[in-house]
């Protein structure tokens, strides 16, 4: 009885199979194309993002950013008209 000879994609999976990594089937190797998610974005890592993608949003307005410096510069008068 001859034996039949092992075409170059099976002696692939075997290879593969032999690393203990992944589960030979038969038909199949399970965990072949696994790919581990990603980690975990830091919230500066996502500022980042967000800018380079051109999503970001200020978290103070253009609105509010005019009333603070107006308040600003209307306290800082009365500081001065009450110093002199």
């Amino acid at each position: 009885m001859t034996k039949k000879s092992l075409t170059r994609e099976q002696k692939v999976y075997q290879e593969l199979a032999a690393t203990g990594k992944y589960y030979n089937t038969g038909k199949v190797l399970i965990g072949l194309t696994y790919v581990p998610k990603p980690p975990q974005m830091t919230q500066s890592e996502e500022l980042m993002q967000n800018i380079l993608l051109g999503n970001y949003r200020r978290l103070v307005s253009d609105r509010a950013m005019v009333y603070i410096t107006v308040v600003l510069v209307v306290l800082a008068s009365l500081l001065v008209a009450c110093s002199v």
